[in-house]
């Protein structure tokens, strides 16, 4: 029975240290400020822009260029399988809960390059930026 624990043991051990040790070329998944996210705007390789709130809440105010993708909608994966993995994306919702969700879904599904609005568009709003009806 001790040598069974001990082969366990050290698969066990083995297992971890590898999975440790593999590197990925994925970004994770970064929190930008409203000025980095600007920055990242003003680059040729402009992201897309998710807005992942319902759609009263987009038509009430949303970010110009935005794309509504409701994370609370029942074809919200079906909306994100349909688009390109290698492109780089910003994700923003209200405050920052449902952004964070719907990231991670993101990440697990392969996207490669997933930024958050930090605080959402209410902190785009506090900043004083613009936003289109």
């Amino acid at each position: 029975m001790k040598t069974y624990l001990k082969i366990f043991l050290a698969f066990f051990s083995m297992s971890i240290i590898a999975a440790c040790s593999t590197e990925s070329t994925d970004e994770p998944i970064k929190s930008i400020s409203v000025d980095d996210f600007e920055e990242l705007l003003s680059q040729n390789s402009q992201p897309i822009i998710l807005d992942v709130r319902t759609p009263e809440e987009y038509t009430e105010g949303h970010i110009d260029g935005a794309m509504l993708t409701n994370f609370l909608g029942d074809d919200f994966q079906k909306q994100i399988e349909n688009l390109d993995k290698s492109k780089s994306y910003v994700v923003y919702c209200k405050s920052g809960i449902r952004q964070a969700k719907a990231a991670t879904y993101m990440k697990e599904s392969g996207f490669k390059h997933v930024y958050l609005l930090d605080g959402g568009i209410d902190n785009w709003m506090k900043e004083g930026k613009p936003t289109k009806k």
